[in-house]
């Protein structure tokens, strides 16, 4: 079995933030032989494998630790990262404030569903009614596997997904309301020992945890798919984040209303136009000359106006959310 190879560590910047009397799984401990971690033989997964089981990534029994470490790297590189939105980050402030997380309470106040997903780049985007958010890994819970890979590897930016990702966790459950729907949809690992006082304790270090202690992404919190679309293609970083359509008939109609309203508007007003005509050719009578002049103009002075009050609307907006995003600072790094 390979011995983990480390990279010289700052202590300022390679820790774990918990303590091993504060994690909340015990699947795996430190060696006494070795630097991988091996099954704790106290723990309920350690007295299942025994010793015919070889230790695996906790809740990932596809990743057992005996393999190379580069596997387990590459693992927690697709598990935890966040590259596009890293390189992303330095125009995230257009898209989010640096504390916009909403406690899992609100987010059934604000009527959004939470949909599961194990995708680190989808973890609080959210979209009209819904919001992604992935559940905590089992692995990041257990302070044998978190000092030996996380914070005791090679790569700084794993550690800073990691604290990033936990920090959202401490945003995301406040309350013991929070804990109680966290464990019902199945955000927390199924596990009746980790209790809301265990999970307090636990998660305490990761709220306070400044920006450098986090990668860019998890500087800024929800984030809104829409918008994240919208700046993906202004600057150039592809041409949607993620597509919520998988049909052309879905991508099209959303086109539908806007196009009918435009037409339908012009259709008024060449409607109105042809009916200022048909008054100038009738029978002299000024009464009606009048009475169809007004009714045309003010017809497409109304028409014109509604066809652009809701563009001003959008931009002003945006311009609001703008501004609010300058003088609030959410550009500024703390």
């Amino acid at each position: 079995m390979q011995n983990l190879q480390y990279q010289n560590q700052s202590p300022a910047t390679y820790t774990c933030p918990f303590s091993k009397n504060d994690e909340l799984v015990d699947d795996l401990e430190k060696s006494n032989t070795g630097n991988t971690p091996v099954w704790n033989a106290q723990s309920v997964r350690g007295k299942e494998a025994g010793n015919n089981e070889p230790a695996f990534i906790p809740g990932q029994p596809l990743y057992p630790l005996e393999h190379q470490l580069e596997e387990v790297t590459r693992f927690l590189d697709k598990d935890l990262k966040t590259e596009l939105l890293d390189s992303m980050s330095h125009i995230l402030w257009l898209l989010s404030s640096k504390n916009n997380i909403n406690p899992l309470h609100r987010q059934a106040i604000r009527n959004r569903q939470i949909l599961i997903t194990e995708d680190p780049t989808l973890h609080l985007v959210w979209y009209y009614d819904q919001i992604f958010i992935k559940p905590i890994p089992r692995y990041l819970l257990n302070y044998a596997f978190f000092e030996t890979y996380i914070s005791g590897c090679t790569s700084s930016e794993i550690l800073k997904a990691a604290n990033g990702f936990l920090r959202t966790y401490s945003r995301l459950i406040v309350y013991e309301s929070d804990f109680e729907i966290a464990k019902e949809k199945g955000l927390l690992p199924k596990d009746e020992r980790i209790t809301w006082l265990k999970w307090c304790k636990f998660i305490r270090e990761f709220r306070n945890l400044d920006t450098d202690s986090v990668t860019g992404r998890y500087m800024y919190g929800e984030l809104r798919l829409s918008r994240l679309n919208f700046y993906t293609k202004v600057f150039g970083y592809g041409w949607n984040y993620f597509d919520t359509y998988t049909q052309y008939l879905q991508y099209f109609s959303r086109f539908m209303a806007p196009y009918l309203f435009f037409f339908g508007s012009i259709s008024v007003i060449l409607t109105a136009m042809q009916t200022s005509l048909a008054a100038e050719a009738s029978p002299e009578d000024m009464r009606y000359h009048v009475s169809a002049a007004t009714f045309t103009s003010f017809t497409i002075w109304a028409t014109g106006i509604g066809l652009l009050f809701f563009p001003a609307l959008y931009l002003f907006f945006q311009l609001r959310e703008l501004l609010f995003a300058i003088t609030t600072g959410n550009n500024k790094k703390d």
